[in-house]
């Protein structure tokens, strides 16, 4: 008997994402493990697993093989999304890869897109430039959620066209947080004028619903970029170059409003 297989907590909440019923295109597949689980809890009705890498590629196919999933689960070696047809998969996950190298192989390929109306996306790095190119686009902002493993909090974005925010819901998010953090311009930390931009700077990088939610791990999240920062401007404080002075201000400022998000928190 082929035992289940057990996804960590990060693949756990992009399957929780997965709508039931769905057609999978699941893209950087590896082992093929995401499509497997959701295919066995009869979460999809079918997959497609792609690897660009000839490594994972074999892994994948060995994996859906010792399963007999070949008929519902197709393992395709290739770069992206160009091993698929149009209008062959209604659902696309894209986990454990660079936000903009996801950006790029979403814009590769919209006539694949068109038939497509879920994105689940575990982006690593470019989490404010994936959330404002889908929200400048045809995109909704659905759910969004942290999760730890291995000792590193990841965000997973859950997209539809039919359902979520949009980016004009995201704009009216921006203007509470700025109310809320509004009393932050007393201390004299932070400058008016630089004020809105650095809430909207805020909003993105971490994640309009995810601010919502106001969790431990989202503290835990802020402190980790806060720590980031402070090492920056310890670096920058050692540069003698031109208008060297006017980026250590702009990221103590950061420092001052992220420091008021962490006490309202």
């Amino acid at each position: 008997m082929t035992l289940p297989v057990i996804l960590g907590p990060r693949l756990q909440t992009v399957a929780a994402f997965v709508p039931n019923g769905a057609i999978l295109g699941d893209i950087g597949t590896d082992h093929a493990y995401l499509p497997i689980a959701l295919y066995e809890t009869q979460q999809i009705a079918k997959a497609v697993a792609i690897d660009v890498h000839e490594g994972p590629y074999q892994s994948a196919l060995t994996a859906v093989k010792a399963r007999r999933l070949e008929e519902a689960i197709h393992v395709r070696l290739g770069d992206g999304l160009m091993p698929l047809e149009s209008g062959e998969v209604n659902v696309l996950t894209l986990a454990g890869m660079g936000g903009k190298t996801i950006l790029d192989i979403l814009s590769a390929r919209p006539d694949v897109l068109e038939s497509v109306h879920d994105l689940i996306l575990q982006p690593q790095g470019a989490e404010s430039a994936v959330r404002l190119a889908l929200l400048g686009g045809r995109w909704r902002l659905k759910a969004e959620r942290l999760v730890e493993e291995d000792d590193r909090i990841y965000v997973v974005m859950a997209y539809s066209k039919d359902d979520g925010w949009d980016g004009a819901g995201i704009q009216m998010i921006e203007g509470i947080w700025t109310a809320r953090l509004h009393p932050l311009l007393e201390n004299g930390n932070i400058s008016a004028t630089e004020f809105p931009s650095l809430v909207r700077k805020m909003i993105w990088q971490f994640g309009p619903l995810v601010l919502e939610e106001r969790t431990d791990l989202l503290t835990r999240y802020i402190n980790v970029y806060m720590s980031m920062l402070a090492r920056q401007m310890e670096q920058m404080k050692k540069s003698k170059s031109p208008g060297i002075m006017t980026k250590i201000r702009k990221v103590s400022e950061e420092l001052a409003l992220l420091e008021g998000l962490r006490k309202w928190q």
